[in-house]
């Protein structure tokens, strides 16, 4: 792969110096819109000491994967990082691992082996679908424990560098924290939250590809840079994992994040700033932020925003960037379902937020909906129809209007963890309904996930170790549908049956090993408190 990039590393391999391979388990077109790839790749090499190297999947299946910066194999690494952000991560992490030479079941591997480490939001939810991957998972942000991290790796052997890390804060380690049957033998882990986001760790240089324009390789946003303005969420909506696992939301000050952008703009070249962060508005100075930016030249690309944090300024500012779209999130187009699940907003604050939206020239809205909640009324569908309906004819009576609508996938770490979620056909008869309705409106447009995907993230997210065997032959045969249901079948279950398993609340589940900022009881409290709301 010959691309010209910007600010990439390359230190010298030797003897006395530690080398990481930093696996983001997806292509380089994904891989470098990723700033957990950005962030990990520099905090590393800013070790002097070590020398990381990315790695990613090759486009060319035949390919063997290889790191970028040496096109050394992965097997020449001392340690293995594998980043995985979605569940879907998982199944191309094994994979990378089987192509490499690596046996991905850590009971089996050699001991000359590289130590592997997993970490990201998905194994920080529950790490217990792939158990038996990795040494040692690390669960939250690592920015507070990251030098404990460095001295524990800097041991002299592979044994004892996990021994050290299985001590840190975060840190799950096998033979340390469960044994190679899956049983739980160690103390609970606690999931690692950064308390001052603003004095944390920041990547002011980043990777940006100069010759990609075009190509498959281009990264989503194009020649941008990438600033995260908070982490985590404070709203703790039913079915979201970053409300309840990453609470409540910490934010960088409108200071450091300027301050970022002054220092970014001398070491980097970049026509984008795109802003991270699950409550990117919350803040309150975003507006402001954003006005900055624009001073300085460049455009500006933000993610779905509350309507209820939406501002006449904020607007103007978006727009003055060339944010072209507004994306909101309102879930459901029926009020009663939206306060149920903890999205406290009313159709009347959407309607005026898309109000102000329209009169400052946005003419691209899209809508992120979910359809299938536990005990989700018939009405729900007919008043979610009716709700867009009202907004093409009077809030958005041009333009384009696309929604993604997905089903409720249920996930672990929520207050919705204890439910099943629709089978295929029943999930299947909702998004026909959608569809035909929807398509009644003149320029709106609707994208609906497979609900055999959503059933398989719901496997991803919510099964235990028993699930590893199952999810390593996937890897092996391919990450395709027909893979899942053949393997399933073999092991004596369905995609259907997977959706319709729950758990009561007094079953003790695995993640329960994990302490995370809320607890179990809260989790609890909320979904009872769901179920008393729907009562008819």
């Amino acid at each position: 792969m010959l691309i010209k990039e910007q600010n990439a590393i390359r230190k010298k391999w030797s003897p006395d110096r530690i080398s990481i391979g930093l696996i983001y388990p997806n292509t380089y077109r994904v891989a470098m819109t990723s700033l957990g790839m950005h962030l990990l790749y520099f905090l590393f090499n800013s070790w002097e000491n070590f020398a990381c190297e990315r790695i990613f999947k090759p486009l060319d299946s035949k390919v063997l994967p290889y790191a970028l910066e040496s096109q050394k194999k992965l097997s020449d690494f001392d340690v293995l990082a594998i980043s995985c952000q979605f569940e879907h991560d998982y199944l191309e992490a094994i994979a990378l691992l089987h192509r490499g030479g690596i046996n991905p079941d850590v009971r089996k591997r050699d001991e000359h082996a590289p130590l592997i480490l997993i970490g990201g939001p998905s194994p920080t939810s529950n790490p217990f679908p792939v158990l038996f991957t990795p040494d040692v998972f690390f669960l939250g942000d690592i920015e507070p424990v990251a030098n404990k991290i460095r001295l524990a790796l800097e041991k002299e052997t592979k044994k004892e560098r996990i021994e050290a890390l299985s001590n840190i804060p975060g840190c799950m380690a096998f033979g340390y924290h469960y044994n190679e049957s899956g049983e739980w033998i160690g103390e609970k882990v606690q999931s690692v939250r950064t308390k001052e986001l603003s004095d944390s760790f920041y990547p002011i240089k980043q990777i940006i590809p100069e010759n990609v324009k075009g190509t498959k390789n281009e990264p989503i946003f194009g020649k941008a840079y990438y600033l995260e303005t908070d982490r985590g969420c404070s709203e703790r909506c039913l079915f979201c994992f970053v409300g309840h696992c990453r609470f409540p939301r910490r934010g960088r000050s409108l200071e450091r994040l300027t301050d970022i952008i002054e220092q970014a703009s001398q070491v980097n070249d970049f026509e984008k700033v795109v802003l991270y962060g699950s409550a990117v508005a919350q803040s309150g100075t975003l507006d402001k932020l954003i006005e900055f930016i624009v001073s300085k030249g460049y455009e500006v690309s933000c993610s779905s925003f509350r309507a209820d944090y939406l501002t006449e300024d904020l607007l103007l500012n978006l727009r003055k960037g060339k944010q072209r779209t507004l994306s909101l999130a309102p879930e459901t187009g029926d009020e009663d379902q939206r306060f149920a699940i903890n999205k406290r907003m009313s159709d009347e604050t959407i309607y005026s937020a898309l109000k102000l939206a329209w009169d400052v020239g946005f003419r691209r809205l899209k809508l992120y909906m979910i359809y299938g909640f536990p005990l989700e009324k018939e009405k729900v569908k007919y008043n979610s129809y009716e709700f867009v309906k009202k907004i093409r004819a009077k809030y958005f009576p041009t333009g384009r209007i696309s929604i993604s609508m997905n089903q409720f996938i249920t996930k672990a770490n929520t207050p919705f963890q204890f439910v099943p979620m629709l089978g295929i056909s029943d999930s299947k008869n909702q998004q026909k309904w959608y569809r035909s309705n929807l398509y009644q409106l003149k320029n709106v447009e609707a994208a609906f996930y497979a609900p055999e995907w959503a059933i398989i993230q719901k496997i991803l997210s919510l099964s235990n170790h028993n699930y590893f065997p199952i999810i390593n032959e996937v890897s092996l045969m391919g990450n395709k549908i027909g893979n899942w249901k053949r393997i399933l079948k073999n092991n004596g279950s369905n995609l259907d049956n997977e959706a319709s398993k729950s758990y009561d609340i007094d079953t003790f589940l695995p993640w329960d090993n994990i302490s995370q900022p809320l607890e179990k009881k809260f989790l609890i409290k909320s979904y009872q408190k769901y179920l008393a709301k729907m009562e008819p």
